[in-house]
């Protein structure tokens, strides 16, 4: 910790060159070491965090991932774009359709919200994603008939009365 806190400190346009290699180094060891947190603080600290993205593993993607979202809340906007564009990309990267659509929605993006319902091939999944567009009140043009119900809220009605006799 106390090591990044020096680079964040020297970290300027003169020594970026000299200063790169034992970045790479450091978040290398965060991101094995179960410290994705400082590493992503570190690479935010010097305008960086796309150096992140070639250490993210099915092991610790959530974490990272997660810690950004919240972070890109208390940073200025074009930033904080970039931050949840950066996420987006991971959970589409991973498979995580569910949480991609949720940063989507975040983003205010419907260009963004079809990109993550057209990448995913699993049925039951585009059910789920179509329940959370629909919800949000995002139309999609879809051709299955089922995913265009479920998106027009049609049949929520019949849902909650079923949901109540169940309970």
């Amino acid at each position: 910790r106390q090591l990044e806190g020096e680079i964040a400190e020297e970290w300027n346009v003169d020594n970026m060159d000299s200063l790169l290699p034992l970045v790479r180094d450091v978040v290398t060891f965060d991101m094995k070491h179960s410290a994705e947190i400082q590493a992503c603080d570190l690479l935010m600290e010097i305008d960086r965090l796309d150096l992140i993205t070639q250490h993210m593993d099915q092991s610790n993607y959530p974490r990272v991932c997660l810690y950004l979202i919240g972070c890109a809340s208390y940073v200025v906007e074009p930033e904080s774009t970039q931050i949840l564009q950066g996420v987006l990309d991971t959970y589409l990267r991973f498979e995580e359709y569910p949480r991609a659509l949720l940063v989507a929605m975040q983003m205010q993006d419907k260009a963004k919200c079809e990109q993550v319902f057209n990448s995913c091939s699993d049925m039951l999944v585009k059910k789920q994603l179509c329940y959370m567009l629909a919800r949000q009140y995002i139309p999609i043009d879809v051709e299955d008939e089922d995913l265009r119900t479920i998106l027009l809220n049609a049949h929520i009605n019949d849902h909650f009365l079923s949901l109540g006799r169940e309970l």
